[in-house]
This record gives C-alpha cells, sequence and structure tokens, in this order.
C-alpha cells in the first residue's frame, strides 16, 4: 500500500515538473502588450483607436430636464381667481393621470447612463446622475436589466431600482 502511494505521489511531482517546464517554455515566446503592437494590431485589422477625452466626446450629450420658472404675480380679480381655480383643478388632474403607472421599455444593450437619463426625460426620477451614483454605491448597476416595465412619475430611487433589477 505505501508503495503504491509513494509511486502515485512521485507520478504527481513528475507530471507538475513537466508541465511546469512547459508552461515556461512557451511563456517565454509570448509578448507583452506595448503601444506600438497595440497601434500595429489596430492597422492590421483596420480599427481605430481613440483616447478616453475623443470617446467621451462623442458620446451622445444628454440634455438636462428644464426647470419650470414661477412668473411674477399680478393683482387677482374675480374673474382671474374662476380662472386660476379651474386651472388648478386641471393641474391637480393632470398631476393625477401623470402619477398613474404607465409602461417603459429598456431595449436591450442600452448602458446604465442612457437608462438613467432615459428614466429622468420621463420625469420617473429627478435627476439621472444621481440615481447612477446611487446605484453604483450600492453595487447594483450592473443588475439594471432590459425588458418592459411599468413605472410611476417622481418615484423615489430606491422605488425605481428595485423595479430595474427585478
Amino acid at each position: 500500500m505505501r508503495t503504491n502511494l509513494r509511486a502515485f505521489a512521485i507520478g504527481i511531482l513528475f507530471a507538475t515538473g513537466v508541465m511546469g517546464l512547459a508552461y515556461s517554455i512557451v511563456s517565454a515566446g509570448a509578448t507583452t502588450l506595448n503601444d506600438e503592437s497595440i497601434k500595429a494590431y489596430a492597422e492590421e485589422n483596420e480599427l481605430h483607436l481613440l483616447t478616453k477625452t475623443e470617446y467621451n466626446e462623442l458620446l451622445p450629450a444628454i440634455d438636462p430636464v428644464e426647470e419650470v420658472k414661477e412668473e411674477p404675480k399680478e393683482e387677482v380679480t374675480e374673474e382671474k381667481k374662476d380662472d386660476e381655480g379651474k386651472k388648478e383643478e386641471e393641474e391637480v388632474e393632470e398631476k393625477e393621470e401623470s402619477n398613474e403607472p404607465f409602461e417603459i421599455v429598456i431595449p436591450d444593450g442600452m448602458a446604465t447612463y442612457e437608462i438613467t437619463a432615459l428614466l429622468a426625460r420621463e420625469g420617473i426620477i429627478e435627476d439621472d446622475k444621481e440615481f447612477d451614483e446611487y446605484l453604483e454605491d450600492r453595487d447594483i448597476a450592473t443588475k439594471v436589466r432590459s425588458g418592459t416595465f411599468t413605472m410611476k412619475k417622481g418615484m423615489s430611487y430606491k422605488e425605481a431600482a428595485e423595479v430595474l433589477i427585478k
């Protein structure tokens, strides 16, 4: 029994030595990457290299959500009171309608920053950059999925994140 065990151990040591020697011979011929070899590879394959600043310039510009400015108050007459009362009722109805859930489609391959920009444009979240940070801080940015989601305008970051990662 001991003889068999010793023979097995010697066989493992021998095999490890042979594999180590083969690895060192093969890896000695491998080249390391440097700027020249990367540029040569790009030219051979008709590829174009971009610096980080060039890449950032090519990203689509994301328009910030426009803020509504308040107009200065005017003198209020009876007619204006009635008009304002009607307007307030309409605004309340619009807010109630806008707070109804609706479906939003996130296509495959969309980056997280594009998804958050879309949510900000639709009024689901307030600030896309803050929402990006929220997702990154909680390590869930990579868990955001594509698909059709039911969301409401003015959701909190937590609510929106829970919907997007389910």
